[in-house]
């Protein structure tokens, strides 16, 4: 009996000792097991994201910056209006008519003052021969006689036609502009202003000049000129 109890003591150790070494080995199987191997990474295309493209720019039309129109002054167009009025269709220019202009103008601010004091003597230089050489001749004289606004006047001589004809058809008058009949001889006129109604303006001459060896003299119209 105490060896059949013996064996049996010793076949349970046996069985334990086995069953341990199954649970160990099996443990030790179960921390040797090698972890699973990681999904190789793959990588993901990187996707370049495409800008739209910009908005056309709509570019506003610049501003007309219009130039401001510059109007002649009132004198530089009056005097271009004098200047076509005086040289009508001769071939003077402007710099030759300015200079005339002047010169005659001139010449009659001094007959002025001549004629003030029925000067004869002083009025003689400023007319041109051939003027002198007519009205010395007592029948071109006797002519200007019936054409007086006043009867009864004798012209005697030049002298009797410079105090009777000549100063009273100009004695403070105002000569303003001048018009060439050719590019040696002018009228000096007065220029009115025309009336409401009118279309043109008033024009009076009181001297004719030629020109001779260059200067400006006085020309007394013949009386086949004056009819």
């Amino acid at each position: 009996m105490k060896i059949s109890k013996t064996i049996n003591t010793s076949v349970f150790s046996v069985g334990c000792l086995v069953l341990a070494g199954i649970v160990v080995s099996c443990g030790s199987a179960k921390v040797e097991t090698a972890a699973p191997e990681p999904l190789p990474l793959v990588e993901e295309p990187k996707v370049e994201e495409v800008a739209p493209p910009p908005a056309p720019v709509e570019e506003e039309p610049s501003p007309v910056v219009e130039e401001p129109v510059v109007e002649a002054p009132a004198e530089a167009v009056e005097a271009d209006d004098e200047y076509s009025r005086s040289v009508g269709a001769v071939a003077v220019d402007r710099d030759t008519f300015v200079d005339d202009k002047e010169k005659v103008l001139r010449i009659i601010s001094e007959l002025d003052v001549i004629m003030k004091n029925l000067d004869y003597s002083s009025w003689l230089p400023y007319v041109e021969p051939a003027s002198i050489d007519y009205w010395k001749l007592r029948k071109n004289l006797q002519k200007a006689e019936k054409r007086l606004p006043v009867k009864g006047i004798k012209l005697r001589d030049l002298q009797d036609y410079f105090k009777q004809v000549f100063v009273p058809a100009r004695k403070g008058r105002t000569v303003t502009e001048i018009r060439y009949i050719s590019d040696s001889y002018i009228k000096a006129v007065q220029v009115q202003e025309r009336e409401p109604g009118e279309t043109e303006d008033h024009v009076t001459v009181y001297y004719y000049f030629n020109k001779n060896n260059g200067k400006w003299m006085v020309h007394l119209p013949t009386n086949e000129e004056l009819n």
